[in-house]
């Protein structure tokens, strides 16, 4: 939503974008596979957000970003084939916040970081992950690990960057009234000296 809103792109990672795209058509085929009607469901609903959010940043994704999203979607297809899906999901995680995470951790400037998106992750790993628990379905299980650790650093990391921003730019208003130009000030506060006659 941010995005979309602000168009502001500053921290937002295009690789993370396209991974979590082919995960959710990875988390659709699990869920007609395991006959999981909540997940499947969940899988199409989320593809809304996650195809408008790769073409608000189609403009920054690079070849080396499409080339990591085909290794991730063959890895996939070779786990499916071999039966190891349910691992490659929940190991998908990784590949799928881990750009992110990684770009939050080495960037200044998250402002296109939304830290309602991050809390709703952990939301969204509370709630899966209970789930999980009750069916004792590993792909949900560690699904819900991976996104609540990734959710917390993103989180902190987030939080860390703009005490830093605000200590080195603190907002007009948090400045002494001395520091403000005279003009900003209401002319109640100004000094009779520069007061104009009324």
């Amino acid at each position: 939503m941010r995005l979309a809103r602000t168009g502001v792109a500053a921290g937002v990672s295009p690789l993370a974008a396209l991974n979590g795209t082919m995960s959710v058509l990875a988390w659709l085929t699990y869920g007609l596979e395991a006959r999981l009607p909540i997940v499947w469901v969940v899988s199409v609903l989320a593809l809304v957000p996650n195809v408008w959010t790769n073409l608000l940043l189609r403009g920054r994704t690079t070849r080396r970003d499409l080339g990591w999203l085909a290794v991730w979607t063959a890895a996939l297809v070779v786990a499916w084939i071999v039966g190891w899906f349910a691992a490659a999901l929940a190991v998908g995680v990784v590949v799928t916040q881990g750009p992110q995470v990684r770009s939050a951790l080495r960037q200044h400037d998250l402002r296109g970081l939304a830290p309602a998106t991050w809390w709703v992750a952990l939301l969204d790993a509370a709630s899966w992950g209970a789930y999980g628990w009750a069916l004792r379905d590993p792909a949900l299980l560690g699904y819900a690990v991976v996104l609540s650790t990734c959710a917390i650093v993103v989180l902190a990391r987030i939080r860390l960057t703009r005490r830093q921003a605000e200590s080195v730019h603190p907002p007009a208003e948090t400045l002494p009234d001395s520091t403000l130009p005279a003009e900003t000030l209401p002319a109640s506060t100004l000094p009779d000296s520069i007061q104009e006659p009324a």
